[in-house]
């Protein structure tokens, strides 16, 4: 459904139509008066319970005695959960297509569109509803809170069938219970490239492929500057940042997790929903956190290549990166071709400096960014659409969840080296028959995460 609300630039009295596309969410926007350049901001309510629409606004007031005239009208779309149109003169003699049957053209076929709106959507519902309760878990396992942490986890996996563990006993088994709660129970392989997230979980997996590996990742996780709790720690926090700004995005997620994003003429439409500020901070933050736990790529990417996590590509050692004077160099310690490499096309430094010394702006009638980036007296400049710069946030977010990935399988194979063994491979006689009789779901079966693959090759 569309609905169009007339407003009047307090300043000069333009009047503009807002034409949106009614949904599941409210609708933030920042628009520029076509004529005076005016800030107009504001917010349309959703409300669900009741069906209405609460529009709330700034720099401008509710216009309810327009008529509409055959000219052309300035006319902002406005949509949470498709791409719309830019700022544009509408000509109200013709029947523009609204966003939601606009957006159908930007994919395949109409069955894929929906679905995958849908799927980004889901990400939405279920971390809401989830994160919380997974973060005060790890919690207690980062402060080492055993004894209150297994029963919990004992009775959070008893509600799912997929789950391999029914006891938790042991470090090792918290940590699997964890990961497959993280993974499996919060939608988060609907925020993801499934085609990235299978890559990403095939090639953690190289972790623990052999012995002489494990050996080596043991002396790696020895290293004092390694610590495994902060990393996740301040990753959640990311994750937490992500989650409030995620409502915002859900029409490139779309896109992207359907590699359709490039068939958007980002000249024409956009996101009227983003807020610029709070997608800069997560860039910058994410770009910070990523650079500087790049150094477990690096490590793995040694181990696996050259037999050593202290001999890197550059014929340099892993221990010389904490000498190194930017975080941007150590991408030099990583070659694409070797194994465990991420895309790092997304961290642009230029960029983060541009952030950092708040010198960037956005024109939100073209929806373009300038960057600027300053260095001893030279001034480079990068622009980009709001819809590319989105793109890089996602991308950056895929990045870190690979790196817990990473981190998880670390664990594992830390705790395989000094000795532990999860539960459910340790079965006696009795627990042989209780399982025997369980609907736990077989190694064998598609994996509840959602990539199609089987499970002992996915979550397990």
């Amino acid at each position: 459904m569309t609905s169009n609300y007339f407003i009047n630039c307090n300043v000069c009295r333009t009047t503009i139509n807002l034409r949106a596309q009614i949904g599941f969410y409210d609708i933030p926007f920042n628009i520029y008066c076509p004529h005076c350049q005016t800030h107009i901001n504001g917010k349309l309510v959703i409300n669900q319970d009741e069906l209405g629409i609460d529009l709330q606004i700034e720099n401008a007031i509710i216009d309810s005695e327009v008529e509409i005239a055959c000219e052309k009208m300035y006319c902002a779309e406005l949509s949470a959960e498709f791409p719309t149109t830019k700022m544009h003169l509408r000509d109200f003699e013709r029947n523009d297509l609204p966003p939601f049957i606009r957006n159908m053209k930007f994919y395949d076929d109409d069955k894929e569109a929906v679905k995958a709106t849908e799927d980004a959507m889901l990400f939405s519902k279920h971390f809401s509803c989830r994160w919380k309760e997974i973060k005060v878990l790890y919690e207690l396992f980062w402060n080492k809170k055993f004894s209150l942490l297994y029963p919990k986890l004992e009775n959070e996996i008893s509600n799912y069938d997929y789950m391999p563990l029914t006891k938790v006993s042991n470090e090792f088994d918290a940590c699997m219970a964890l990961h497959q709660l993280f993974i499996t129970t919060t939608g988060l392989t609907k925020a993801l490239d499934q085609q990235e997230l299978e890559n990403y979980t095939r090639i953690s997996k190289l972790v623990t492929k052999n012995l002489n590996v494990i050996k080596q990742v043991q002396k790696y996780t020895q290293n004092d500057s390694l610590d495994f709790d902060n990393l996740e720690k301040k990753a959640f926090k990311l994750i937490d940042i992500f989650i409030e700004i995620y409502e915002q995005l859900i029409p490139v997620v779309a896109l992207r997790n359907s590699n359709c994003l490039g068939n958007v003429n980002k000249e024409k439409y956009g996101i009227m929903t983003t807020n610029f500020e709070e997608l800069t901070s997560f860039y910058a933050s994410s770009y910070e956190w990523i650079l500087e736990n790049i150094d477990v790529v690096i490590a793995l990417n040694n181990i696996v290549s050259r037999n050593s996590y202290n001999e890197c590509v550059n014929s340099k050692t892993f221990d010389s990166l904490a000498h190194i004077g930017s975080k941007f160099k150590k991408l030099e310690y990583l070659d694409n071709m070797e194994p465990f490499s991420p895309p790092t096309d997304s961290l642009k430094n230029r960029i983060r400096n541009s952030i950092q010394h708040i010198d960037c702006d956005i024109d939100y009638e073209t929806q373009e960014i300038t960057f600027l980036d300053s260095y001893r007296g030279k001034t480079k400049e990068v622009k980009m659409y709001l819809i590319d710069f989105v793109d890089l946030c996602l991308e950056n977010f895929s990045i870190i969840i690979y790196i817990l990935e990473l981190v998880y399988n670390l664990r594992k194979a830390n705790y395989r080296a000094i000795g532990l063994i999860p539960s459910f491979l340790i079965i006696d006689d009795n627990d042989k028959t209780r399982r025997e009789g369980s609907k736990k779901i077989g190694r064998n079966s598609p994996c509840p995460c959602g990539s199609g693959k089987k499970y002992k090759k996915c979550c397990i």
